[in-house]
């Protein structure tokens, strides 16, 4: 990642030129996989910028949140590494394949939940559900 400086770092973080996503970068060939607390709401979401920079977004449709907006997020499941759930969320939620770019942030609400945030970018196209 270039930066000068903390500023330089944010502006390439949002402009999409972050540090790839990558399984690992250094470290054992072979890694553990992590076990999901059950305790700890592990949950992932996307950020989707197109050319114009706007913003995906999607219309809930759960009863306690019907018709709020959200960007594509869902929680992790058990034997999911957090790439595997992202792309599986974004799957579920719009539609799309996507290709995680950078993490842009990991949240922590106490010890009970963590968020990890993705600028990510499609690579298909939707297809609509059957009603």
């Amino acid at each position: 990642m270039a930066s000068a400086g903390p500023a330089g770092a944010l502006g390439a973080v949002l402009g999409g030129l972050g540090l790839e996503v990558r399984d690992c970068d250094s470290g054992p060939t072979e890694i553990p996989p992590v076990r999901i607390r059950r305790s700890v709401c592990y949950i992932v979401l996307a950020v989707f910028l197109n050319e114009r920079d706007e913003v995906l977004m999607i219309q809930e449709a759960k009863r306690e949140c019907h018709g709020s907006w959200y960007l594509p997020a869902g929680r992790m499941e058990p034997g999911e590494t957090i790439l595997e759930a992202l792309k599986r969320e974004v799957k579920e939620e719009t539609g799309l394949d996507c290709q995680p770019l950078t993490l842009l942030a990991v949240e922590e609400r106490g010890p009970r939940w963590i968020r990890f945030a993705f600028l990510a970018r499609p690579t298909g196209t939707a297809r609509r559900k059957a009603v």
